[in-house]
């Protein structure tokens, strides 16, 4: 079976410090983002995700963000950094869609 990571919606959020669970640069990061969009991107680079909408992140107990499991393909950072990328492209694409 193949190791699965967990990936929290802090881990790519723009607004958060480093000590508030972002764990990528500030230039990949993302405003709000959706447990959805992170599983759209998940399965376009073949990571099989599973989302459990019912997660809060620890340091956010109160809020239940929801987190994805993915394949574990790599260094955790380089994957949240493409799945962030990834949220990036497809919000320019629906931007671009809607003019």
């Amino acid at each position: 079976m193949t190791e699965k990571i967990v990936i929290w919606p802090a881990y790519l959020t723009a607004g958060k410090t480093k000590g508030e669970g972002r764990i990528i640069a500030r230039k990949n990061a993302v405003k709000s983002p959706k447990v959805e969009e992170m599983e759209k991107v998940a399965r376009m680079l073949n990571l099989e995700p599973e989302v459990e909408r019912e997660k809060a992140y620890p340091k956010t107990h109160w809020e239940k963000s929801g987190r994805v499991l993915v394949n574990k393909s790599g260094r955790k950072e380089e994957i949240v950094t493409e799945i962030a990328k990834g949220i990036k492209e497809m919000r320019e694409k629906s931007k671009s869609a809607r003019r």
